[in-house]
């Protein structure tokens, strides 16, 4: 047991253990996510929706445990079920969050191409936002404001940043290898998705 634990008084004991206890547990579930899903690195391709999901909100979910990642804080008030449905992969937007089924067989990620262009690509987060002819537009308000409040911000800017980061930045969630501040930069004037991503299922 912690020299602080067993110092504390008796009347702390309980506070003091479970402070003790949560870097360690953080640490194991780090361990353990990081063992399930090792980082990809930045010009991978997904092959599934898990691994999908990994790439784009990684930054949130390998960190501490007890803290809450910032697209939680900063969506509360901003319709905070589609923001859900988007970053659980539920949003029907989105092809690749879809559960398809053709000829008997359910269709595998990779065989989720988008219905909105011709590019044939896979229909995922990245392409939907920021590749595909036909709904990339949606974002361009987004896109701007942020592009603006990186600039103005000191921070780097929004064409430096990779797809992965590009995207995670949209729904709130900066990658841990933008700088801490960053979060209280945006956090305040975070502007709301386009309202196609508010489309309920």
């Amino acid at each position: 047991m912690s020299m602080s634990v067993a110092l504390a008084k008796p009347g702390n004991r309980g506070k003091s253990y479970t402070t003790y206890l949560k870097p360690l547990v953080t640490a194991e579930w780090i361990r353990q996510l990081t063992a399930a899903h090792p980082p990809q690195t930045t010009n991978a391709t997904p092959t599934g929706r898990t691994q999908a999901h990994f790439m784009v909100h990684g930054p949130s979910l390998y960190n501490n445990l007890y803290k809450i990642p910032p697209y939680l804080n900063i969506w509360t008030e901003r319709n905070p079920m589609s923001a859900t449905r988007f970053l659980s992969q539920r949003h029907q937007l989105i092809p690749t969050h879809k559960f398809t089924i053709e000829n008997a067989q359910r269709v595998t990620y990779d065989q989720t191409i988008c219905p909105y262009c011709d590019q044939q690509g896979t229909g995922n987060e990245i392409h939907i936002l920021l590749q595909c002819s036909g709904t990339k537009h949606i974002v361009n308000d987004l896109v701007a404001t942020l592009t603006t409040l990186l600039t103005h911000s000191h921070h780097p800017t929004w064409n430096s940043l990779t797809l992965y980061q590009q995207t995670s930045i949209m729904f709130a969630d900066p990658p841990t290898t933008l700088p801490k501040k960053i979060h209280q930069t945006l956090a305040p004037r975070y502007p709301p998705p386009h309202p196609h991503l508010h489309s309920s299922p």
